[in-house]
């Protein structure tokens, strides 16, 4: 972390804060905000607040930076309200308020103490008047869809979707499981319910989607296959799995747990800790995904359609987001039938990012991936 610049989580409050030193450079401006977003990613839901020393100014290199870069990263990084300490008469209140109320919702306050007052106190400075919908403003619900819009682009269908889906979950035993699986293979899931149920759950569902995704063999997605795949993460998924083209655009999906994925590493079989291996991902590296899929779907983006421009640091902050099967013969015995002839369809394993029970879920790809062996 830079010595003029510093990130923390505080637990009580839930708030990651950024505070930035007057002598900030502007690489250390940049590496740390990015690794910001990713504490972000981590503390799913967190208020993201951003204290600038009254000296520090950036430059106009910088301010297209966060308009290409940052923003998409913030949005991107799950974090709960935004909050932007600037005293009441700095004149820097006014330029961010041209520059980027139009990109994304914030809050100014004068210290910290306001600031936690504004995130318990909507009314202070709202600008959707205090109105919620389904427990986001108006404002943040615009953020969420000017990157998943395509994803909700045929929401009649996604409905009848999740319909069926909660049918299916409903009535089940409080032991049950649910693993997605969504990537371009077709799946058996035989194998895997045979093993859960040894292990006594007692209805573990399996719910599949195929998604086609950026790739070199030509293939391309049917109208309904990308956009209705996210609908099956309403059924609150213990375990996801994808294949190794599709994992990495769904990053805000993956989860990001502090040691869970060393401890099923460490609780793996012999013969399958040589064939599973960590995958890493950052908020970068999501970004990047992000531009490919725009440029491969035809779909403009304002935020991210233009080309990267500067490459990401060897240094810069990756969590691990899930564990790799290297072994297509083991992912086949799982019960995956890969679509990929040439690409990548090995298969990466993760704890979805909103699990209700982290434990279950940690237990629960330890067994599955032991059992390929």
């Amino acid at each position: 972390m830079a010595d003029n610049i510093s990130i923390e989580y505080r637990n009580d409050e839930d708030v990651v804060l950024v505070k930035i030193g007057q002598d900030t450079t502007s690489d250390e401006f940049r590496n740390s905000l990015k690794d910001s977003c990713n504490l972000l990613r981590e503390k799913s839901g967190a208020a993201y607040i951003i204290e600038p020393a009254e000296e520090f100014r950036f430059g106009e290199s910088d301010d297209e930076w966060i308009k290409q870069h940052f923003i998409p990263l913030v949005k991107r990084s799950c974090a709960g309200r935004i909050i932007l300490i600037v005293p009441e008469d700095d004149p820097r209140r006014q330029k961010i308020e041209e520059e980027y109320d139009n990109l994304i919702g914030f809050f100014f306050a004068k210290d910290y103490e306001e600031a936690l007052k504004v995130l318990k106190d909507v009314d202070l400075k709202e600008k959707d008047n205090g109105i919620k919908i389904a427990g986001k403003t108006k404002n943040q619900w615009r953020d969420h869809f000017s990157y998943v819009w395509f994803k909700y682009s045929i929401f009649p269908i996604a409905v009848a979707i999740i319909v069926l889906l909660l049918f299916g979950l409903f009535g089940r035993d409080k032991n049950d499981v649910v693993v997605y699986s969504f990537g371009y293979f077709e799946v058996n899931e035989a194998h895997m319910e045979d093993v859960l149920k040894k292990e006594g759950f007692q209805a573990p569902y399996f719910p599949s989607a195929v998604v086609v995704m950026p790739n070199q063999e030509g293939k391309t997605a049917t109208q309904y296959q990308n956009e209705s795949a996210s609908a099956y993460f309403m059924t609150v998924p213990d375990v996801i799995v994808s294949d190794g083209v599709t994992y990495g655009y769904y990053y805000q999906n993956l989860g990001v747990y502090q040691g869970t994925y060393e401890r099923i590493m460490e609780n793996l079989s012999e013969e399958a800790k040589k064939h599973v291996e960590p995958v890493y991902m950052s908020a970068a590296d999501a970004e990047e995904c992000t531009r490919k899929f725009n440029a491969w779907s035809g779909r403009n983006d304002p935020h991210l359609d233009e080309e990267i421009t500067e490459r990401v640091s060897p240094d810069e902050t990756k969590a691990i987001v899930g564990l790799r099967l290297k072994d297509l013969d083991a992912c086949k015995k799982l019960g995956y039938t890969s679509g990929w002839t040439k690409s990548d369809s090995t298969l990466v394993f993760s704890m979805y990012c909103k699990c209700s029970d982290q434990a279950r879920a940690e237990r629960v790809l330890t067994i599955i991936l032991n059992s390929a062996y």
